[in-house]
């Protein structure tokens, strides 16, 4: 999907209207100051990664430095919002560029829009928000009451959340780009809606399917791991310490604690109950198979398709179990949903292009 120019009639973006931008435009430098200052507008928020520089890198071009210079000199105050991990260099850019930055909870949060609000008295209606990401930048200006303008993403490597927040990114865009008003020099004829295509909504059962297995694989890991017990200890905890005991050298390089320990255990049983709920609704609802033929080397297919999935989700859920020290019910979930996420790429490619080529109904 290519990236358009223009205006967003936000009064038709519905359901999506906090994702839906007031303009979107190429480039920092192609957002005209004096539209800007005739909208009313005093203060501009920008992102940095691929907003302003691009990703790990320091030096900004000229065309970036010109139009932030001329912005001061037009009477602009500006600010900078970044959800950079990196404190040190979102620093060093400030001084470089001479725009003071903003830290709180992430964006798509207020927050750090409401602190930069404060900070300068200027109200939400005479504030912009500049960035490049629909679901951190646009929504939390739109979740503010700030009109935000979304720009191309440079080229170049970003970070692996990012990447994810884009495809979701454009999925949402797909549908908003029919409120759009493109700018003169863009093609006047919509893209092709993304919905209307085939595998897209092939795709979106594929992920009702992959909703309801992944509803059935945490909940069977919930109460594997923190509701069942043995006496007045969670079973996860016994077991556990089970494996730690008989297979020490297996169980060390993975876990530091018993409940660890037993995670890849609970996360199978989860995994393989939920993967046959998935083969059986995406065989008859998905993708359509109705007759018998070749139905045992079709189920050999998807069953490797499947299990490789499932060692991808196993791994990944494993090795994030403990993202949250100190939270291990949330961590669990969090695990759950990094692990789902890629296998369910995996899968549906996989099963798709692979189990049921052959046999595939339009």
């Amino acid at each position: 999907m290519s990236f358009l120019v223009g205006d967003f009639d936000r009064s038709r973006a519905g359901a999506l209207r906090k994702f839906c931008p007031w303009k979107s435009a190429r480039v920092l430098q192609d957002v005209s100051l004096d539209m800007l200052w005739e909208a009313g507008k005093r203060l501009i928020l920008l992102d940095v990664d691929h907003t302003i520089v691009k990703w790990h890198e320091e030096e900004f071009s000229a065309e970036v430095l010109d139009w932030v210079a001329s912005a001061k000199a037009r009477g602009f105050q500006l600010r900078i919002l970044s959800n950079t991990r990196h404190p040190q260099r979102l620093a060093r850019l400030s001084a470089q560029i001479g725009i003071p930055t903003k830290n709180g909870k992430f964006k798509p949060s207020p927050e750090m829009y409401k602190e930069a609000l404060k900070e300068t008295g200027i109200g939400a209606g005479q504030a912009v928000m500049i960035g490049d990401q629909i679901m951190t930048d646009i929504l939390g200006a739109n979740r503010t009451g700030i009109d935000g303008i979304w720009l191309q993403k440079m080229d170049g490597p970003e970070f692996a959340g990012t990447k994810i927040n884009r495809v979701i990114e454009r999925i949402i865009m797909s549908v908003l780009y029919r409120t759009l008003v493109p700018s003169s020099d863009e093609a006047t004829v919509a893209p092709s809606r993304l919905l209307d295509r085939p595998i897209v909504r092939q795709f979106a059962k594929f992920l009702a399917v992959g909703a309801l297995s992944f509803l059935i694989d945490t909940s069977i890991r919930l109460l594997l791991m923190r509701k069942l017990h043995i006496g007045a200890e969670l079973a996860s905890t016994v077991w556990g310490q089970g494996l730690m005991d008989r297979f020490p050298n297996l169980v060390n390089w993975y876990a530091s604690e018993p409940g660890q320990a037993f995670a890849p255990v609970a996360f199978f049983c989860g995994s393989f109950i939920a993967t046959f709920n998935s083969f059986l609704l995406n065989r008859y609802l998905t993708f359509k198979i109705k007759e018998k033929t070749d139905a045992g080397k079709q189920l050999l297919r998807v069953l490797l398709v499947s299990y490789t999935g499932l060692a991808i989700n196993v791994v990944i859920s494993s090795l994030f179990f403990g993202i949250i020290p100190g939270h291990k019910t949330i961590s669990l979930v969090l695990a759950s949903v990094i692990g789902a996420g890629v296998a369910a790429f995996w899968n549906f490619a996989g099963q798709k292009y692979f189990a049921f080529r052959v046999h595939e109904r339009p």
